[in-house]
């Protein structure tokens, strides 16, 4: 099995340390399987920059975010775990095809923009979906995920997420993944510039407009 920046995660977390965890709820509500780990990019680079996916022999870096916000802010909190001990995974395009409700502005954006595009989620409107609790407001931001096909298509998408912007009175971030596993912001993409930061489960890097269409990285098994 193969795991991506954005997927959500439930494993043996009774395995991973708490060091640096003090709020004992938050500890209990992981321990429990209550929130999943969110896949993140890893504390150190040793692999070569082109693996953007974890197997299950590696160390799987993931955070969690508490579902209710203290002092204004949300807690968080950063750890790993083994692939193998990883019991169940939702990608982004998973949980966009769940049932939800549409309590939120970004929730109701989300089910318009699936409509018309295969979009996947994550960010607060993902865990929402997943875990039923409220992490999203009126002010929340919908993060989404699209898989890189045609110039067409992004210009098609970039017009609906304008679209929903301006009637929801919001942000949309859409993070387009290019053939090589690195994901790059879709309004950037839609700007002139030859080059955009491409981001990755190892790195960050420039890449080169031109380049885009011609990369053919690494493929997983459901990604």
């Amino acid at each position: 099995m193969f795991y991506y920046r954005h997927d959500l995660v439930y494993g043996s977390w009774d395995k991973i340390s708490f060091e640096d965890l003090e709020h004992e709820k938050f500890k209990d509500l992981i321990l429990r399987g209550g929130i999943p780990g969110i896949v993140r990019r890893e504390d150190c680079i040793v692999h070569k920059v082109s693996d953007n996916y974890y197997n299950a022999n590696e160390t799987v870096y993931v955070g969690f975010v508490y579902p209710f916000k203290e002092d204004g802010q949300r807690i968080r909190f950063a750890s790993s775990i083994l692939g193998s001990d990883v019991e169940r995974k939702y990608t982004p395009f998973e949980v966009a095809k769940m049932e939800y409700k549409k309590r939120t502005n970004p929730l109701s954006a989300l089910n318009l923009l699936s409509k018309d595009h295969d979009i996947g989620v994550w960010g607060s409107a993902s865990l929402e979906i997943l875990t039923k609790m409220e992490y999203t407001n009126e002010s929340s931001d919908l993060d989404a995920l699209y898989r890189y096909e045609s110039k067409e298509d992004l210009a098609l998408l970039y017009g609906s997420v304008k679209e929903l912007e301006k009637e929801y009175d919001m942000r949309i971030d859409v993070e387009v993944i290019i053939p090589n596993g690195y994901g790059i912001n879709l309004k950037e993409y839609m700007q002139s510039g030859n080059t955009m930061l491409a981001k990755g489960l190892r790195d960050v890097i420039l890449i080169n407009r031109k380049d885009i269409e011609r990369i053919h990285g690494p493929t997983g098994d459901d990604q």
